[in-house]
């Protein structure tokens, strides 16, 4: 849950809204600024655009892009966050690494062609049974059900943590 900060709003409402829903028994964070997707769904969408786009530009198929984060990076993120590996790693070696690859990443203000174009010949996904790749509807059931499981392990033991 993502407590924002809008340009009117006083550090003490921030702070009695945060501990509302701390006391709820949500995990809020604080957005200091109001801006178009907040945090995480801005880092959401700065991964996916980079995930379109290498699809659109031949470098590997859909299938083979969730395959490459599933089994890599990805599954250190709910102990090991983006920020806190660049700090692990050093800063010096994460500046070296953003010299050389940011040139070469998705930098497109716009939505990508090939999602424009999907989307326009109806290949929206589970909704129809093909997106960026094409799922039956047990596939797509078993991927929902695959999530579904995930979380409630991942609550559990986030609660064991604690």
């Amino acid at each position: 849950m993502e407590v924002v900060k809008g340009n009117d709003t006083t550090d003490e409402t921030m702070e009695v809204t945060y501990q509302v829903m701390k006391d709820a028994g949500k995990h809020p964070v604080k957005c200091l600024k109001d801006v178009p997707g907040f945090i995480a769904n801005r880092l959401q969408h700065a991964l996916w655009r980079e995930a379109i786009s290498i699809v659109e530009h031949g470098i590997a198929d859909a299938a083979t892009v969730d395959e490459a984060l599933q089994n890599s990076f990805s599954i250190r993120l709910p102990v090991l966050s983006p920020l806190e590996t660049a700090d692990m790693v050093g800063l010096d070696l994460t500046l070296s690494i953003h010299d050389y690859i940011l040139k070469h990443l998705e930098s497109s203000p716009d939505p990508s062609p090939l999602l424009r174009e999907k989307v326009e010949k109806g290949e929206l996904g589970f909704k129809t049974g093909q997106g960026f790749q094409t799922w039956s509807a047990e596939d797509a059931d078993r991927s929902r059900k695959n999530l579904t499981k995930y979380l409630i392990e991942w609550t559990k033991w986030q609660q064991e943590r604690k």
